[in-house]
């Protein structure tokens, strides 16, 4: 059974799928020479690709855990506090290089900027929504 775009609402993983269309988002954004000149992407780029990659890599980790005890819980909390420092260390990445390289500018990172900061509302509620199962 399907549902219409329309009537679709965020699930409790949202920002799993919001992480992984932020890293393939980042990754074509700096890979293309348009974008990116190749002298730029060792300095500047290789970093923020990791920084997302490090970014998704915390988000998987905090939902591999089952908080079925108040350590386990702790444990989940701090993995989403990771990934939202990921994000803030993403964004300022990002803006280094809009300060930079002259070809990178705020207009053309509105997918980039738009999925990060869903994605920093996505983990705080998820955060914030984080509590024992009992199982």
């Amino acid at each position: 059974m399907s549902v219409y775009a329309k009537d679709r609402k965020t699930t409790k993983l949202q920002y799993i799928v919001t992480a992984q269309k932020l890293q393939v988002a980042v990754i074509q954004y700096l890979m293309n020479d348009n974008h990116v000149p190749k002298k730029w992407r060792y300095m500047l780029a290789q970093d923020a690709i990791l920084k997302v990659s490090e970014l998704l890599d915390n988000v998987v980790a905090s939902n591999t855990i089952f908080p079925n005890t108040e350590e386990k819980l702790t444990l989940r909390k701090k993995y989403l506090q990771q990934a939202l420092i990921n994000c803030y260390q993403l964004e300022n990445k990002m803006l280094c290089m809009v300060r930079t390289i002259q070809s990178v500018n705020a207009e053309n990172l509105k997918q980039i900027t738009s999925l990060l900061f869903d994605e920093v509302n996505l983990i705080k509620g998820a955060n914030q929504n984080a509590k024992i199962i009992s199982a």
